[in-house]
């Protein structure tokens, strides 16, 4: 198999997170690619060039993190990603789904930034800015809660990976005044598999 990756996507960094908590890293191939490359040969056969994107031996390409993920952690046993019982605990959904829209919401501040400066739009940053600081607020009340602690969720994951977004957006600024916040953000990222997941320099 083959994970198609950018070395700035955030969801290319929890399917990685997730590759190395399944133990399936000598069974997938990194490939490191640029999506904005109009030229890239991937386009061809992955018209959305989106990433990441899970190449199957068979050739079928699963994109979209949820799917890879659910798909990697049926390869191997226990499953406790996607395929465990937290996909009924409806409490546990709705931080989970909260940690995804401050990721989802932080990739389109971050994609914002990177336009020329005379077509970034000040009201979706704005917009995007106050989301982002009214969920990390939420999260800073929220870090002694179960469902961000003890082993690896998709929620822990997914609201890692929005906090990570800092390093290519330093507008973001989630650890003034969030001191719960920044203490989880460290106890996290020495877990060896977030540790390792950190794409090449």
């Amino acid at each position: 198999m083959k994970l198609l990756c950018t070395k700035t996507s955030p969801y290319a960094r929890l399917t990685r997170i997730v590759l190395l908590e399944k133990g399936l890293a000598d069974r997938v191939e990194l490939v490191w690619t640029k999506t904005r490359d109009p030229d890239d040969p991937i386009l061809a056969t992955h018209p959305s060039g989106r990433v990441p994107v899970l190449i199957l031996d068979d050739g079928t390409m699963l994109e979209d993190t949820p799917v890879i993920v659910d798909y990697l952690d049926s390869l191997t046993s226990p499953a406790h990603f996607t395929h465990s019982s937290d996909r009924v605990d409806w409490r546990y959904r709705s931080i989970e789904a909260r940690a995804r829209a401050m990721l989802d919401g932080l990739a389109v501040w971050a994609r914002e930034v990177i336009r020329p400066t005379d077509e970034q739009s000040p009201t979706i940053i704005e917009h995007e800015r106050r989301r982002a600081s009214r969920l990390a607020d939420y999260f800073e009340a929220l870090t002694d809660d179960p469902a961000l602690s003890g082993p690896l969720t998709m929620a822990r994951i997914y609201l890692f990976g929005s906090l990570d977004v800092e390093r290519r957006l330093p507008a973001f600024d989630w650890r003034t005044g969030r001191p719960k916040l920044v203490a989880w953000h460290a106890r996290i990222s020495e877990i060896p598999s977030v540790k390792n997941s950190a794409a090449p320099a």
